[in-house]
């Protein structure tokens, strides 16, 4: 079990320690921090499973800063909010924000103490169960577009703190309609699987990908080597999914995608903006491509191979 205090008082934080350990806690790593800074760097760098959050932090800061902060991201960290007296604003706020619990400090009892953050990490527990079927695609067990927004949120986060570039990758699959129209949803489920799978074996397991539409699929590409690495992912991307026919129910099935690509902070650090010029490099990608093939009198896009 990993803990983090957010504490500005040292004695406290050291009174906290023994009765988090007397629980039955003794094999844990237990942090330490006192700023709101220096909470977030933790809490966005490594694994809590528990994070005590004092009311009172230093340079006037509070606990609140801490989870307002952290509101739109998707930390598996339970939050216990602390506060000195019975201030039930304060208290309620804290949980509006996303603190599973809080305590009254010196009035708590050791009993108290371990039922608060079992009650607090079931509740996690339970939180993260119910967003991952709501932030997953069922079909492909991707993330949908949900979760790749905020995932693009803490990535974009880290990117800039760090001075890294960061990928996004619009991916849109062509002639999967007719697909569809011919074979029945069926057989279009099992070729978006497998067209998920592909995508996934061009990238690495850090980087991310989601599915964001019927058809249309997102990645994000986590501290690549450079603009030039990011560019050539999206090419692997397409060379792979117009690769060899997909064997669905007896079907040998051949699609092509179009890949449009975004380099953070290279076209923009805006984030709507960012994934808006992928999506339109997208879209410019598919126009030159349909004229490509109509030029060569080449068309296989939906096709069935014999």
């Amino acid at each position: 079990m990993r803990f983090l205090i957010a504490e500005s008082d040292q004695l406290y934080a050291a009174q906290l320690t023994k009765m988090i350990k007397a629980c039955g806690q003794h094999d844990t790593v237990l942090d330490q921090v006192s700023s709101v800074p220096d909470a977030l760097m933790l809490l966005q760098t490594h694994a809590y499973d528990l994070c005590f959050l004092d009311y009172h932090l230093d340079h006037d800061k509070t606990g609140l800063d801490v989870l307002k902060a952290l509101r739109h991201t998707s930390l598996l960290t339970a939050f216990v909010f602390l506060t000195g007296h019975a201030c039930r604003d304060a208290a309620f706020e804290a949980m509006t924000l996303g603190a599973m619990d809080y305590l009254i400090k010196d009035r708590f009892t050791q009993f108290e103490l371990a039922k608060c953050m079992a009650y607090s990490l079931f509740l996690k527990s339970r939180e993260i169960g119910l967003q991952k079927e709501a932030l997953h695609d069922s079909l492909t067990g991707l993330g949908n577009k949900g979760l790749f927004d905020a995932q693009l949120h803490q990535a974009a986060e880290r990117a800039k703190r760090d001075g890294e570039k960061l990928g996004v990758l619009v991916i849109d699959v062509d002639g999967f309609k007719g697909i569809n129209d011919k074979y029945g949803h069926k057989v279009g489920d099992q070729l978006l699987q497998q067209i998920a799978e592909r995508i996934v074996h061009e990238t690495r397991s850090s980087d991310v990908v989601a599915r964001i539409g019927g058809d249309e699929f997102a990645a994000i590409l986590i501290k690549p080597k450079s603009a030039e690495h990011i560019y050539a992912v999206a090419q692997k991307i397409e060379a792979a999914l117009a690769d060899a026919p997909y064997s669905v129910s007896g079907h040998a099935l051949k699609v092509s995608s179009s890949v449009g690509s975004a380099v953070l902070p290279d076209d923009n650090e805006d984030l709507d903006a960012l994934f808006t010029a992928a999506d339109k490099r997208m879209y410019e990608r598919k126009a030159t491509r349909q004229s490509l093939m109509r030029g060569s009198g080449e068309f296989y896009i939906g096709q069935t191979q014999h």
